[in-house]
């Protein structure tokens, strides 16, 4: 009996994959989606790629082309990975990079921030000329950059 429901809700999937009021695909409850993984996993693959392209096509102009690009490595490292586990690690291990590298990143600005601000605490020394007379010329008082990591 439980595989009569499964198999009713399977029909409804692929019929209307679950579209909310907006017209989009919604994610469904976890137990629908472990059903579909032990069942029908081409819908569930279908529904996957119909997500993604969603999230890709609901961002901005500027960055659905970087969107596609990361989506390509994504699937080419999920073709190369002998099983959904050797795919998820190594989709685990691009993000872990992506991250590393972010906050290298991050470092090198905070590094850069503090040689500005104490550029800009010191004085320096001007050439005496018409339009100055002499006097000492100061650098402008930079703001910190703060971010919310």
């Amino acid at each position: 009996m439980p595989n009569d429901n499964f198999n009713e809700q399977s029909r409804m999937i692929n019929k209307a994959p679950l579209k909310s009021m907006e017209g989009k695909v919604q994610l469904p409850d976890f137990d629908t989606l472990r059903r579909m993984s032990m069942h029908d996993p081409a819908s569930l693959e279908h529904l996957r790629q119909t997500l993604c392209q969603q999230v890709i096509d609901s961002a901005p102009q500027r960055t659905q082309r970087r969107l596609r690009g990361l989506m390509f490595q994504i699937e080419m490292r999920r073709s190369l990975a002998k099983d959904n586990l050797q795919a998820c690690e190594s989709i685990s291990h691009m993000m872990h990079e992506s991250l590393s590298r972010m906050q290298l990143l991050f470092k090198d600005l905070r590094t850069m921030q503090s040689n500005c601000i104490a550029l800009s605490e010191t004085s320096l020394p001007s050439h005496p000329n018409a339009a100055t007379h002499g006097t000492r010329k100061t650098s402008a008082k930079i703001i910190p950059f703060t971010c919310s990591i």
